[in-house]
């Protein structure tokens, strides 16, 4: 299997309830909705945005990264509405060791739902079934407790605690470190 999958059409994904998709610049509005909310954005590095400029500026780069081969991000949709109600995807991918760092963000309407789970088992199969990574990390900032939950119901498990690991804001943010194998997520299906 060829490291670098075909990414010259989106890869489209569907689960039971969602359809993982192509974030396009006609979501710039939703896009924002989501990362200008201050409790959605908490745990993330940047600030909440403060213009749909900022969401165009992020679809961009997405675009960018994708056409690279060196990242690709899905927007999160439910079946039969195509209005982005998150993000999913793999931030970084390593080639050459096989790993791949993703990152997830949902509407805070869709908190406590399991639609961050279902889009991430999703990209996961992709992951490791398209792209043949054999493990992929997740960063997580200590609090949020919702989304080691979910890390660890889906078998990922806490490699480490980097102090001080990122700039947010105005301070150093400490970061956990997640990961799973694909011989792990394997024996989970």
């Amino acid at each position: 299997m060829s490291l670098k999958p075909e990414w010259d059409i989106f890869p489209q994904l569907e689960t039971d309830r969602l359809v993982l998709r192509e974030i396009v610049p006609a979501d710039a509005e939703e896009l924002f909705r989501i990362f200008s909310d201050e409790e959605t954005m908490q745990f993330w590095s940047c600030r909440p945005y403060r213009s749909v400029q900022q969401a165009c500026e992020l679809i961009a780069s997405m675009a960018e990264a994708k056409g690279r081969r060196s990242a690709i991000h899905w927007g999160i949709a439910r079946r039969g509405d195509n209005r982005l109600i998150g993000k999913c995807g793999y931030n970084e991918w390593r080639t050459m060791h096989r790993r791949g760092d993703v990152s997830y963000i949902t509407a805070r309407e869709c908190w406590g739902r399991g639609i961050a789970s279902e889009a991430l088992s999703a990209v996961l199969d992709y992951g490791f079934h398209q792209m043949d990574l054999h493990s992929v990390e997740a960063g997580v900032t200590p609090g949020n407790d919702g989304s080691t939950r979910m890390l660890a119901r889906l078998g990922f498990r806490l490699e480490g605690h980097l102090r001080e690991s990122y700039w947010a804001e105005d301070r150093f943010v400490d970061s956990l470190i997640y990961s799973l194998l694909r011989e792990d997520w394997r024996q989970r299906a």
